[in-house]
């Protein structure tokens, strides 16, 4: 069994706690998004676990917990965006929290566990196809040498965002678009001795040599799972349990689909016991 840590919210940035007081008991309950009444008992036993995958965008608050997690095998993918304030309303600040932690956290646990995501790529009038180059050559200065392989995808405006993507002035790329601005990307990755990767892509950016990746990729814990079906078409991820919740990240992404309304989003935060079996009551 795969875990997921998660897809739904930041576990590592604001529940670090409660997935500490999880492991340490040896389970967890999850809701089911779509039928809350139906509840999951998930082990976190070492013996019940093939590995953790965890998605944050600022591990600060997991570093000191790290010990917890030494009977499992995990890797991260950890999202460094180009992004500011009006886009991710509650991230916490790039330069003194979110990168300088990217790099304690590879340091500690090694660049071949860490998977830097560049994602999603939103093009607008401010974020400009020359700024996510000039960006994405910055951010591969900074973390050279503590990761291998970078994830890019391109924004798709979900129902639940559309109308943040239109306040934002989002620009609908062409393939020719994307496939520029991936061909871009790649050669200042190659030159920084980092992989760029896509999952669920054009044809095309494979075809000028950005390498496919599955996000959660039960290789990484030499098992064989089969393909999650419950994710988009083209996804090779390998099945997994994801134990967060919707409606509970506080980053304040607007581009994210997980988030669907920013009050019920503070009440869900608000109302969070570490102590408690569910992640959201």
């Amino acid at each position: 069994m795969i875990i997921s840590a998660s897809r739904r919210t930041d576990i590592p940035a604001f529940y670090a706690d409660w997935l500490t007081e999880r492991i340490r008991a040896g389970y967890c309950l999850v809701k089911n998004p779509f039928n809350p009444a139906q509840i999951k008992r998930v082990s976190l036993l070492p013996e019940d676990v093939d590995g953790i995958v965890f998605w944050t965008k600022n591990a600060a608050p997991l570093l000191p917990k790290l010990d917890v997690l030494d009977k499992f095998p995990y890797y991260f993918q950890y999202s460094i965006t180009p992004y500011h304030s009006d886009m991710e309303t509650g991230l916490s600040d790039k330069k003194t929290a979110v990168i300088p932690a990217f790099l304690q956290l590879a340091a500690a646990i090694g660049p071949s566990r860490m998977v830097w995501r560049y994602d999603p790529i939103i093009v607008t009038p401010r974020y400009s196809h020359d700024y996510h180059v000039a960006a994405f050559a910055k951010l591969c200065e900074l973390l050279i040498g503590s990761c291998e392989k970078c994830v890019i995808s391109f924004a798709i405006p979900y129902k639940s965002v559309a109308n943040n993507f239109a306040k934002f002035g989002h620009i609908s790329l062409t393939e020719e678009d994307k496939t520029r601005l991936a061909s871009d990307l790649l050669h200042i990755a190659k030159t920084h001795g980092i992989a760029l990767c896509a999952c669920c892509e054009l044809p095309g950016l494979y075809e000028i040599g950005v390498q496919p990746i599955s996000c959660v990729d039960a290789t990484q814990f030499a098992v064989t799972a089969p393909r999650d079906k419950n994710q988009r078409k083209g996804c090779n991820c390998a099945v997994s349990i994801d134990i967060g919740a919707y409606n509970s990240c506080m980053n304040g992404c607007r581009y994210c689909y997980a988030n669907h309304n920013d009050a019920v989003v503070r009440a869900n935060y608000a109302r969070h016991n570490a102590e408690s079996e569910f992640l959201v009551e």
